[in-house]
């Protein structure tokens, strides 16, 4: 959710020359993580645990800290990127836990999540280039 809030106020607040493409981008980026979101709620229930249902609690949760301002369009497209960047890391460390746990579902939504993440921060940083 963190993510997810970022990224759609990266989406409300863009200015500049390539505004457009950064527009569209960022919000493909934000309904793709609401959909994950419910995805990764599902297995946490499949998995007999219960999800958050609170922002508190999604935000204990979270390894991403919250943007608490406004950045100008340059400097929130660079901490989209950070942010999938550790996303992605994160989720490598979590896929490697679920592996060792015999957990394949788990690990395989987790190695999509990964993909789709990398992937972000590419499209995102070639943005600032």
């Amino acid at each position: 959710y963190v993510l997810l809030a970022k990224t759609q106020g990266c989406h409300w607040n863009a200015r500049g020359g390539n505004f457009y493409g950064l527009h569209k981008l960022t919000e493909e980026q934000y309904e793709d993580l609401f959909k994950a979101v419910d995805e990764i709620a599902e297995r946490v229930r499949a998995l007999g645990s219960e999800a958050p249902v609170s922002l508190s609690d999604m935000l204990g949760l979270a390894s991403l800290d919250e943007a608490k301002e406004v950045h100008a369009t340059e400097q929130a497209v660079r901490m989209l990127v950070d942010d999938n960047r550790a996303v992605s890391a994160r989720a490598k460390e979590l896929a490697m836990d679920a592996d060792e746990a015999d957990d394949l579902a788990t690990h395989d939504m987790l190695v999509k999540r990964i993909e789709v993440h990398d992937k972000a921060a590419w499209l995102l940083e070639s943005h600032l280039r």
